[in-house]
């Protein structure tokens, strides 16, 4: 059964983190946190990403780098195709750019 945790226990959470040095990978194993669970509560109560480390628990990794965006117009999207090297997903319009953003911190970690 999961741990019911407050607004202040999970920002108690990210303060532990963020003054610890271990990755948030090994912190939420620790804790017994699923890591996009993780991100996304600090997207959700901080309005930001938890801060990015390497996996040695080293010093904060550099924010990423803007990619080019092409914006085609159309009536009505069917989908939002979003591709990194040699990947690719398509995403309904209405997905929440939260989860979004959490997916790219989980693919990244």
């Amino acid at each position: 059964m999961a741990k019911i945790r407050s607004d202040k226990d999970w920002l108690d959470l990210f303060a532990e983190y963020e003054a610890g040095h271990e990755s948030a990978r090994d912190f939420c194993a620790r804790h017994g946190l699923r890591l996009t669970y993780f991100y996304r509560r600090s997207l959700e109560l901080r309005g930001r990403s938890a801060s990015r480390r390497g996996s040695e628990g080293g010093p904060l990794a550099p924010p990423a780098a803007f990619m080019p965006v092409a914006v085609t117009p159309r009536a009505v999207p069917a989908s939002i195709t979003l591709t990194i090297g040699k990947a690719q997903v398509a995403l309904s319009p209405s997905v929440p750019p939260a989860w979004v953003a959490a997916l790219l911190m989980a693919l990244e970690g």
